[in-house]
């Protein structure tokens, strides 16, 4: 009996060597059996009172036999658990806050020195929330791009999917698809590389077109991935800032709603890509959703991987217009909001509600270099683009509201009435010339500190101060003038930049400027979709003003003699000009000049050869000068010569509304700007009008003759039915347009000749005996209102 026992116990012994043995192979924990982890239940649902939904529960069991770890995914901070790590079995507690819609995970992981043996994953819904279908997918396709890129609207290798996708098509300005930068792999599920939508110089938006909706799809989760990237000095700053990306809905692609998100911290290591979330609510179903993401930050921000899916809802948005507001409330806006509404049609800012925003008023109206009715406004210590904005509108004048640079003030745009309009490039929020549509009221004073920038982010920062370092002019010159607009061109890190002084800009008139490099300040603006500079005051350009003796301007800049000669007195306008003294060279023969003080007289003799005599007058003050192109005509066969522009040739041309006019006859090239009526009632006519603001089609609409071998004698022009009374024509000088802003009456003190005024319809206008003029070309305004040009005679003398 005692060897059968030793026996057992012997076997005993050996088989459990032997499962030991066995068991160390699956684990290097002391443990002497085989890992498992099962946890239950794995889907928990709350209601939006933050307690279980019915049927659920607020906890999950884990049972394990190793040490385990919960996370909760995604930066859920909604989400709070009883414990987050712990041995063996054990129930963990879920809580919640009231009023959370959305949905979350908790992963449960088991693991050994070498890595994760398991894990299980628990999914959490609050609100609600039902099962996610995904409405719309893109990103981006794969298919190979290079220089130059595709912009968004001509891309064809898109790969959209879900099942609102059919319809949906892609438009945009400055967004293109590129592989370029870091690439978002790995960086959150469902990443795809490497292809992104890039947002390049400003004005920069995306926008998704036509995604179907169902009318029980109204709570919705959009989610996006995004990047930020720009070179500062040596280094990259990657930190996202969503108020440098908006993001905004609208039901028919024409009104938007703006759609708050958040951000993981995706940024804070490489490939420095977040992934953005928004969860909302319609508040009325649409069968259509627009999805509109516009950079706010110039070559900086990249785009990838946009899903919209059913979720949880949350943040209700009204793609009505939103609710009525109490009477006299009015909502906050920002200045980087209103840029992200701009479109190029006005659009209001508000249809239902009063907005304000405080900001700090930027012109240097004593220094004068700003346009007519522009109350250009910054957001105070902003250093980031978008943070400027004009105010543009007679209502708004700063000089008339007393207001000047550094005054900070409160503004409140009034609803329906206040609009956005991006007018070529420029941002504005403008309004009806005879409505009140926005209070501007000073509430303090604010200090100005320019941003440095490079001159290729000029557009970026329109309204804002900026310095530009160690810029150069090509040419040294005058700084602005009174007859006309300056435009100087600067250059700087292999950049060239327009500096921009209006003609009687005060502080500016008659300043002189040389060729040197330093740093240059002023206002970050923009014109005809280009960048330039604005400076406020002779402290912006204070490293190129001048003390060298220069000449300013010759009036007038050019003379035409007729073939018996004559004499002509040239003005010269100086600045610095001591005890030098004007001389004169280039003419000879029949021509010959003389000076006294600062004026110049010119003689011709007579031409006694069959062509004009043409040279160039030089007018020298130290090491100035400038150039004034002296004619004398040849001797005519004939007194009078004409030439015509007809009804017959106008009812050639194509019918079109106000645009750039360019039209070659027998005599030469017609130019200008009108509006085209060929075939129709009282047709054909060339139409234009006279309108004072830049934001109407008729602005700057006139016809500039071909130049004729000659001195104008008489204008004639026809007039159809639709030419009304009290309407007459201007004759300008070639080349001139007006600025925004000026008025009918300051034209008509420009203009060098006048005709007369209709006193009822259809009538001819004439300016005639005008040789005195000297003019061998001239361009045709409107005045008082629209005229319809049915012919232009124009009677000259060689």
């Amino acid at each position: 009996m005692r060897n059968l026992n030793f026996l057992k116990l012997f076997y005993g012994l050996m088989l459990v060597m032997v499962s030991t043995a066995f068991v160390s192979c699956v684990d290097d924990n002391d443990d002497t059996e085989a890992p498992y982890l099962e946890v239950s239940p794995t889907t928990l649902i709350f209601g939006l009172d933050g307690q279980p939904a019915n049927g659920s529960q607020a906890s999950f069991d884990i049972s394990t036999n190793r040490s385990w770890k919960a996370t909760v995914k995604d930066d859920k901070s909604w989400v709070t658990l009883s414990k987050y790590e712990g041995e063996g079995s054990a129930t963990i507690q879920v809580s919640i806050p009231e009023n959370v819609n959305d949905e979350a995970s908790v992963v449960i992981e088991i693991s050994n020195k070498v890595g994760v043996l398991m894990s299980e994953t628990v999914k959490i819904s609050s609100g609600s929330v039902g099962p996610t279908e995904v409405i719309y997918n893109e990103t981006v396709g794969d298919k190979t791009v290079s220089n130059p890129y595709p912009f968004v609207d001509s891309y064809d290798g898109w790969n959209k999917s879900g099942i609102g996708s059919t319809n949906v098509t892609y438009s945009g300005a400055s967004a293109s698809v590129r592989a370029s930068g870091l690439a978002n792999s790995g960086a959150y599920d469902g990443a795809s590389g490497p292809n992104v939508v890039f947002f390049g110089s400003l004005p920069a938006y995306f926008q998704i077109n036509k995604i179907a909706l169902t009318e029980a799809q109204t709570n919705l989760k959009l989610t996006f991935g995004a990047s930020y990237s720009i070179k500062v000095g040596e280094e990259y700053d990657n930190t996202f800032d969503t108020s440098k990306l908006t993001v905004a809905l609208s039901a028919d692609g024409t009104n938007w709603v703006p759609l708050t998100y958040t951000k993981n911290n995706g940024d804070s290591e490489k490939p420095y890509w977040v992934l953005a979330t928004a969860n909302f609510t319609l508040k009325k179903a649409v069968s259509e959703l627009y999805i509109k993401y516009t950079a706010l930050a110039a070559s900086s921000i990249r785009l990838d991987d946009i899903t919209l899916a059913t979720g949880a809802g949350g943040t209700e948005i009204d793609l009505d217009g939103g609710e009525e507001p109490e009477p006299g409330e009015a909502k906050v806006i920002t200045i980087p909001e209103l840029n992200a509404m701009m479109t190029t049609d006005k659009t209001p800012v508000d249809a239902t509600a009063d907005r304000y925003f405080e900001a700090v008023v930027q012109n240097d109206v004593e220094g004068g270099n700003y346009s007519s009715n522009n109350l250009i406004l910054a957001t105070e210590n902003a250093t980031t683009a978008g943070n400027g904005i004009t105010l543009f509108g007679s209502q708004v004048e700063p000089s008339k509201l007393n207001l000047n640079k550094g005054d900070k003030v409160k503004v409140t745009l009034y609803k329906g009435l206040a609009k956005t309009v991006n007018y070529n490039g420029m941002f504005e929020v403008t309004g009806g010339k005879d409505d009140t549509w926005a209070k501007v009221e000073k509430i303090g004073t604010a200090a100005i500190t320019p941003v440095t920038i490079t001159a290729d982010k000029l557009a970026d920062y329109q309204g804002m101060p900026v310095i530009i370092v160690n810029a150069t002019p090509k040419e040294g010159g005058v700084w602005a003038k009174t007859e006309k607009i300056s435009s100087h061109t600067f250059t700087a890190g292999g950049t060239d930049f327009v500096v921009f002084c209006k003609k009687e800009a005060t502080a500016f008139i008659d300043k002189t400027y040389k060729v040197t490099t330093g740093n240059i300040s002023g206002l970050a603006a923009v014109n005809s979709n280009k960048g330039q500079l604005v400076p406020r005051n002779m402290e912006d350009v204070n490293a190129f003003n001048s003390t060298e003796p220069t000449i300013v301007s010759v009036d007038p800049s050019n003379w035409t003699f007729p073939a018996t000669g004559g004499n002509k007195e040239f003005e010269v306008s100086v600045a610095n000009m001591g005890s030098n003294t004007l001389t004169t060279s280039g003419l000879n023969g029949i021509l010959s000049a003389t000076v006294n003080g600062t004026k110049v007289t010119v003689t011709a003799n007579g031409n006694s050869t069959t062509n004009d005599i043409k040279q160039t007058l030089k007018i020298s003050l130290a090491n100035s000068e400038i150039e004034v192109p002296i004619t004398v005509s040849a001797p005519s066969s004939s007194s009078d010569t004409e030439i015509t522009l007809t009804a017959d040739e106008i009812s050639k041309m194509t019918n079109g509304g106000y645009a750039t006019f360019d039209y070659d006859n027998t005599y030469g090239k017609w130019t200008g700007k009108c509006g085209i009526t060929s075939t129709g009632a009282n047709a054909p006519y060339l139409q234009i009008n006279f309108n004072s603001s830049s934001a109407k089609t008729a602005f700057n609409s006139h016809i500039q003759i071909p130049k004729v071998n000659g001195i104008i004698q008489k204008i004639v022009v026809t007039t159809a039915p639709n030419t009304v009374a009290k309407r007459y024509i201007l004759a300008c000088a070639a080349g001139y347009t007006y600025e925004d802003g000026t008025t009918q009456a300051q034209l008509d003190e420009i203009a060098k000749a006048k005709s007369n005024e209709s006193t009822d319809k259809g009538q001819t206008f004439t300016i005639d005996n005008i040789e005195n003029l000297n003019l061998s070309e001239l361009s045709i305004f409107p005045g008082g209102g629209a005229v319809y040009i049915n012919s232009i005679t124009i009677t000259y003398k060689k």
